[in-house]
């Protein structure tokens, strides 16, 4: 983005953040509020409407605040947006008060005001007032538009799909033409009530009056059909569907790998995985939990564990690209399918997190190993030790130096080389002389930082001595002098 500074005319300056919002650039609130200021006595609605896209609903009430100090009167374009974010933060109450408003004013509301608050309704179930809402809008001569019927479609769907196809035959009837958003919403809630039949035949209605489907349409419509177990004719679709260009995503190839476990056809699901990443998908966490789980039901134990294998370096991969939240989430994934986790996959994430400076969350991570049945070892230990150490927290640290010790789990070089090292840069010379010696006895040979951090803190050890005692503050013997 470029900056405000460079723009000494208002008007021009509007313009160019007119362009920017409505190209979708405003992307971060510090966007937004890099033109705020400087719009300030214009009308920035267009970064209001930006910020509000982005779900920055409490930010562009706050700003609007800043507006009425400043002065600047609002039009309805503005209360549409504050209407918008008033329903984003499930406060509908306080949108039809800025209706009210709106009226006091002597503005006129428009299709997207009311579209806003018919969606607020709908989202807090409250259909039938959403219903007297669509009435009014009617009554007062604006016409709903595609997104409003859309909104009261998926409203309705979630009371039941009986209401949402007779309110869809209603719409048709007045003349208003439903999208490719609309068959979408009642395909897909057909779909997951089992309405299979309803819903192919809403397919091929679209079909039939040159609607477009879409991949959600596909990907809809297929998952309806293979929860029925109707495997073949989802898969005819998946073929239709890139015979007509349109590319599958990961949620088409998930549908399918899934009907195919479900249906207990594991080699044609392994067959998909493969090409599914030969087409240069990234399988994702959704994709191997799938196949796990149907690997794992059929008894395909060794196949299984490869799988796992590819997920654990997949979560390696995260931790050290400093994608902590995706670790997290395929963790956690990993969990919510009963898949054992193993010690080395707890490992790996609480390096992460020690990596992504969440400390504490690596600490709950590391006591949750015995609740579930699992004892750390060496390289978990190694991992939180390393991690106190580096964030100065000696005490936890040497605890579990001494827990470590008690377990016997004090095993390699690598383990003994980082208190080691710990302690040396804590200035706990003694202690680190202590498991060096231990570290010696085993035959360990410890690593050449280890050696050169030695010898660098026994060099500035020494060259204190040596100027202490050029002072005369040291006797021969080596005591102070009286």
């Amino acid at each position: 983005i470029i900056f405000v500074r460079n723009y000494y005319n208002i008007s021009q300056l509007e313009s160019f953040v007119r362009d920017e919002c409505k190209s979708g650039k405003i992307k971060k609130l510090d966007d937004g509020l890099r033109y705020f200021d400087q719009l300030i006595q214009e009308r920035p609605c267009h970064v209001l409407g930006s910020l509000s896209k982005i779900k920055c609903y409490s930010d562009v009430i706050r700003l609007y605040k800043k507006l009425s100090l400043a002065g600047v009167q609002p039009d309805t374009f503005t209360f549409s947006i504050l209407i918008n974010c008033c329903c984003g933060l499930g406060k509908v109450d306080h949108g039809f008060c800025l209706l009210r408003e709106i009226l006091k004013r002597g503005f006129y509301p428009d299709t997207v005001t009311f579209t806003t608050l018919i969606k607020g309704l709908c989202r807090q179930e409250k259909i039938n007032c959403a219903f007297k809402m669509f009435d009014k809008m009617t009554k007062t001569g604006i016409q709903p538009n595609a997104v409003t019927c859309n909104t009261l479609t998926h409203g309705l769907c979630t009371t039941g799909q009986e209401e949402a196809r007779r309110y869809f035959d209603e719409m048709v009837d007045r003349g208003i033409s439903p999208d490719t958003v609309t068959f979408n919403v009642l395909i897909d809630s057909h779909c997951k009530d089992g309405k299979t039949e309803d819903a192919w035949g809403l397919f091929k209605l679209m079909e039939k009056i040159n609607i477009k489907p879409n991949l959600i349409t596909y990907n809809s419509m297929m998952d309806g059909l293979c929860l029925v177990g109707r495997l073949p004719d989802a898969v005819k679709l998946f073929d239709s569907m890139v015979d007509k260009g349109l590319e599958p995503d990961d949620f088409s190839w998930n549908i399918l790998i899934d009907g195919y476990c479900k249906n207990r056809k594991l080699d044609g699901a392994m067959q998909l995985f493969k090409k599914m990443k030969q087409n240069g998908l990234k399988p994702t966490t959704v994709t191997y939990n799938i196949l796990l789980r149907g690997l794992y039901q059929d008894g395909r134990m060794k196949t299984a564990n490869n799988l796992f294998n590819e997920m654990l370096t997949m979560l390696d991969g995260y931790c050290k690209n400093g994608k902590i939240a995706d670790a997290i989430e395929l963790f956690e994934s990993i969990e919510t399918t009963g898949i054992s986790i193993n010690v080395r996959m707890y490992s790996i994430l609480i390096h992460g997190l020690f990596q992504a400076g969440k400390l504490e969350d690596a600490r709950k991570l590391f006591d949750k190993i015995p609740r579930n049945g699992l004892v750390p070892n060496e390289v978990t230990y190694t991992t939180m030790i390393k991690g106190f150490f580096r964030n100065n927290m000696l005490l936890v640290a040497n605890s579990l130096v001494s827990e470590m010790e008690e377990k016997g789990c004090l095993r390699n070089a690598r383990a003994y080389d980082t208190i080691i090292g710990g302690f040396l840069v804590a200035k706990e010379n003694a202690k680190a002389l202590h498991f060096l010696r231990k570290m010696l006895e085993r035959k360990f040979a410890p690593s050449d930082s280890a050696i050169y951090l030695l010898v660098t803190l026994q060099a500035i050890a020494a060259s204190r001595v040596v100027a202490i005692t050029e002072c005369g503050l040291l006797s021969d013997g080596g005591t102070t002098e009286a």
